[in-house]
């Protein structure tokens, strides 16, 4: 059996879905299968692209169903999210880093203001005041994204350690914005490869438990327009100071 034919078997294709799919005829498909010679140069491109192409759905859908076990053992038992909310938030992180910051960040702020650039526009527009288009800010933020989405790969939500402020006010944000479109993303499969559970909609649930389990009690304020204690908040913590890491608890020993 040649290389060719293996390949278009292990996807499971007979002859002539793959001729229909290169736009040849069945004859010369098998020609092409047995000999690529014995075909001309642009059928060869056609019939060899569609093993291609296949071949990298393929291995993008078995990456995926790995991706999903994976989160599916690390979430299904875990007290405050269900595995499609976790991946849920994870995709929602890795979409701002990828498709917001990093371009804004690449084009130097030319695409608009910062405020207007997800997640910020979500936040009080007070908080933007401070910040205006700071890119140092912005391309911590965008470093933050990255560091909890691979921390929550890894079955760790921010208030589990040790952080910065800004990682508990990611969770709001992607909190607020996940409440508004998680339903659409179920309609359009997102999650198909996960099991559902029942709280899976339940973002106000979700919320309820990370402001049990944050270590900052001002975690959502900023993501909240008008929340009337964000003034006393940013006088005692400017945003500048949001991806410091927390304070060390006082030793017990003696110097």
């Amino acid at each position: 059996m040649n290389e060719r034919r293996q390949r278009r078997e292990a996807m499971d294709f007979s002859q002539a879905t793959a001729a229909a799919r290169a736009g040849v005829s069945l004859a010369t498909w098998r020609r092409w299968e047995e000999d690529p010679e014995a075909v001309s140069a642009s059928t060869r491109i056609k019939c060899g692209g569609v093993l291609d192409a296949e071949r990298a759905i393929h291995e993008r859908r078995v990456a995926l169903r790995a991706e999903h076990e994976k989160v599916e053992r690390q979430w299904n038992d875990h007290p405050l999210l269900t595995p499609r909310q976790a991946l849920a938030i994870r995709t929602q992180l890795d979409m701002w880093q990828d498709l917001f910051l990093g371009p804004w960040l690449e084009s130097s702020g030319a695409s608009g203001p910062l405020y207007t650039v997800s997640p910020f526009d979500s936040l009080d527009p007070r908080v933007m005041v401070y910040v205006n288009d700071n890119k140092a800010w912005a391309y911590l933020a965008r470093q933050r994204c990255i560091a909890v989405r691979d921390e929550m790969g890894c079955g760790l939500l921010p208030f589990d350690r040790a952080g910065c402020f800004f990682d508990e006010v990611l969770m709001a944000l992607v909190i607020d914005w996940l409440e508004e479109t998680y339903d659409d993303d179920v309609a359009e499969g997102a999650f198909n490869g996960l099991p559902s559970h029942r709280n899976d909609g339940h973002w106000n649930a979700v919320s309820d438990a990370f402001d049990n389990a944050a270590r900052w009690a001002e975690w959502d304020v900023p993501a909240i327009i008008g929340h009337p204690l964000l003034p006393a908040m940013l006088a005692e913590r400017h945003p500048f100071t949001w991806f410091d890491a927390p304070p060390l608890p006082p030793s017990s020993g003696r110097n």
